[in-house]
């Protein structure tokens, strides 16, 4: 049987989205006044609400929520 799709996870490991987002957010931390928050923390923290957020869903406490909006609302804590 011939394979019909290969599929492949490679967030965090082709994607380095740790320091796309540190480097983004110094800046922007600077920006809003809060040059003492340091961008790899930053991105840690932030990072770090991804799997509470998701059992919220797989849980079904939410209803469905595309990827996006739970990370805006990942920021939104902060």
């Amino acid at each position: 049987m011939t394979p019909r799709v290969l599929a492949f996870d490679v967030f965090g490991t082709v994607v380095d989205w740790r320091t796309g987002i540190a480097h983004g957010s110094k800046p922007f931390l600077a920006t809003i006044g809060r040059p003492d928050i340091e961008p790899a923390g930053f991105a840690d923290a932030w990072r770090a609400l991804y799997l509470p957020a998701m059992a919220v869903v797989r849980d079904r406490m939410r209803p469905f929520v595309a990827l996006d909006v739970l990370h805006r609302e990942m920021l939104s804590r902060r």
